[in-house]
Formats: C-alpha cells, structure tokens, sequence
C-alpha cells in the first residue's frame, strides 16, 4: 500500500492521508485547505496506534522495508 500512498501524495491534491501499514488501506481525505499532511500511524509502547506527521519529501523517498516492524499491522 506504500507504493499506492506515494502515487496518491506525488500525483493529487489531498488534504490528509493516513497510512496504518504497507499491507493495511490507507485513508484520504479531501477538503478545502488541501493541506498534503501525510500521517503514519505508528505502534506505541502500548500498542495503540500513535499520529506521526511526516514531511512529503521523506515520505516520497520512503522504501516499504522502513515501515517493517514500526507500523500497526505488523
């Protein structure tokens, strides 16, 4: 799903996308301020799902082996 997210980020107007795990759906959501914030959510020492905003260009550049083992769904 990583590949499917940096398509969508490099290639559409959005206003926020969530991504839960390279093998999990992402959500998109479109709105007025078409703000292009990209959110991972990530494991916490809980184990509930913790927001990290990450920049466009390290998300673009990101390689699904970096999500292994960080993401909720692993």
């Amino acid at each position: 799903m990583l590949e499917v997210a940096q398509w969508v980020v490099a290639n559409t107007p959005f206003d926020r996308l969530y991504i839960y795990g390279d093998d999990l759906p992402i959500h998109v959501s479109y709105g007025p301020n078409q703000d292009g914030q990209i959110v991972r959510m990530v494991a916490g020492k809980s184990g509930q799902r913790v927001p990290r905003v990450i920049a466009q260009e390290a998300f673009l550049q990101m390689e699904p082996a970096a999500m292994q083992g960080e993401l909720v769904g692993r």
